[in-house]
């Protein structure tokens, strides 16, 4: 597992201007060994060129299952990731149409799987729930997904742009019924909301509108 940016700072370094902390690789590292993996945390990866390779050596030296990356994927000049991985191997696809988690890479590299998870922390947390835990259950043996998914009644109208979205929403019981609300603002910054969460809601792929009280499938947290 590596994360990836020059602006990335560690959870215990003071903040300074340009600067955010790498929230990341201590919620991804929580999420795989919850799922009964061993993590290698390799660190941040510079945006360079050189660095990259060097992080993605290091998962090849200890002969790693899957490698995790999370942001370095996408199209700004700096993203190194992306190119690294497809210069020693391949990618079989970048991009999803999912929200948030959009900028998503599956391929391998030097023979080893790799997934390359979005940047923003929610999107990489999704992410991984959608994509990267469903890896780790089949390669430990597991063939039943562990994340319950249920039927839950909407507490609110909700508004999608089209795309398959998972929301961040609380469960609460009313008349005996599973409900759920929105955590407030969706952004996939914003860490606060999916804290406040228990569940992610799965708006299906061509719906924009949800009418209060109408069913939808969640994955519980």
């Amino acid at each position: 597992l590596f994360s990836s940016g020059d602006e990335l700072l560690e959870a215990d370094s003071p903040l300074s201007e340009g600067k955010i902390h790498d929230s990341n690789s201590y919620s991804l590292a929580a999420l795989i060994e919850d799922a009964g993996a061993e993590v290698l945390r390799l660190g941040i990866a510079k945006d360079t060129r050189e660095s990259v390779e060097d992080l993605l050596q290091k998962a090849v030296n200890e002969d790693v299952d899957l490698i995790v990356s999370s942001a370095g994927v996408s199209v700004g000049a700096f993203d190194f990731v992306r190119d690294v991985i497809e210069s020693n191997g391949k990618l079989d696809f970048w991009r999803v149409n999912m929200r948030p988690g959009k900028p998503l890479a599956f391929g391998e590299y030097r023979g080893i799987p790799f997934v390359g998870l979005p940047g923003n922390p929610v999107s990489a947390f999704v992410g991984f729930k959608v994509f990267v835990l469903p890896v780790l259950e089949r390669l430990g043996g597991q063939l039943q997904g562990a994340s319950p998914r249920v039927k839950v009644r909407c507490g609110e109208k909700i508004e999608s742009d089209g795309r398959e979205s998972y929301l961040r929403a609380k469960i609460g019981t009313e008349n005996g019924i599973q409900t759920a609300v929105l955590t407030g603002h969706q952004g996939s910054g914003n860490l606060l909301s999916l804290v406040q969460a228990d569940a992610l809601l799965i708006i299906p792929a061509g719906v924009k509108c949800v009418p209060a009280s109408q069913e939808v499938e969640a994955i519980l947290l």
